[in-house]
């Protein structure tokens, strides 16, 4: 699984599982605007900053 993709599931999971199904609760996590995340949902690039921050906050809240 590349890096983007696995980014991509734990940001699913993360919001759907940890973040009560809110964009703007993950934006607030991961310190991005909330327009940055949605575009993510939609299928924009996520970058290594964010992926990086996206898997660390999974392994910790996810146990992944």
């Amino acid at each position: 699984m590349s890096d983007s993709s696995e980014a991509r599931k734990n940001l699913e999971r993360l919001k759907n599982e940890v973040f009560e199904s809110s964009n703007r609760h993950v934006a607030v996590a991961l310190g991005r605007p909330v327009e940055e995340v949605d575009s993510w949902f939609e299928g924009g690039e996520i970058d290594e900053d964010a992926r990086e921050k996206i898997n660390g906050i999974a392994q910790e809240r996810l146990g992944e």
